[in-house]
C-alpha cells in the first residue's frame, strides 16, 4: 500500500475521532476515488498514481467552486473551498512559475541536445509529456503548458 494512501486513511481516522464531519466526508470521497481506480486497474496504486487521482478530484472540486460562484451560491462555494483546502494538504509542495519555467527550459535544452525534440507542432506534445513526467503534481498543468510554450518560442 502506498504511503500517501496510508496517510489519507490515518487522517480519516483522526478526523472521525475528532468528529470533523466535513473533513471525514472529503477524505472518504478521496479514498473512494482511489479505491475505485484500484479496482478498475486491478492493482494497488503507487504514490504517483494516488497523486494523479487526488489531482482529478481536486480539479472536479475547483470546477464545482467556479460553478457555485457563477450561480451565486455562496454556501456551496464555501463548502467547495473548504474541501479544496483539505485535499491540498496531501499534495507535494507546489513549484512557483519561475521554477517551472527553469525546469521546462532545461528539459527542452536537454531534449534538443539529444536530438529527441521534434520540430513544429509535435514539439509541444513531446515537451509537454516530458515536462509532466518530470514535474508531475508539483505544478498545475496550465502553468506547465505556459512554460512549454515559452520554452518552444526561444
Amino acid at each position: 500500500m502506498s504511503t500517501l494512501k496510508e496517510k489519507i486513511q490515518k487522517a480519516t481516522t483522526e478526523a472521525m475521532k475528532a468528529r470533523e464531519a466535513m473533513r471525514v466526508q472529503t477524505l472518504r470521497t478521496l479514498f473512494n476515488a482511489v479505491r475505485k481506480k484500484e479496482i478498475d486497474e486491478r492493482k494497488d496504486l503507487s504514490d504517483t498514481e494516488v497523486e494523479k487521482t487526488l489531482l482529478t478530484v481536486l480539479k472536479q472540486l475547483q470546477e464545482s467552486l467556479e460553478q457555485a460562484k457563477g450561480a451565486g451560491r455562496a454556501e456551496m462555494a464555501a463548502e467547495a473551498e473548504a474541501e479544496i483546502k483539505i485535499l491540498k494538504e496531501f499534495l507535494p509542495e507546489q513549484m512557483g512559475e519561475a521554477d517551472v519555467q527553469k525546469a521546462v527550459a532545461a528539459l527542452a535544452e536537454k531534449l534538443r541536445a539529444a536530438g529527441t525534440l521534434p520540430t513544429g507542432n509535435a514539439a509541444m506534445g513531446a515537451l509537454m509529456k516530458a515536462a509532466m513526467a518530470e514535474i508531475g503534481s508539483k505544478a498545475e498543468g496550465k502553468i506547465v503548458q505556459a512554460a512549454v510554450r515559452k520554452a518552444l518560442e526561444a
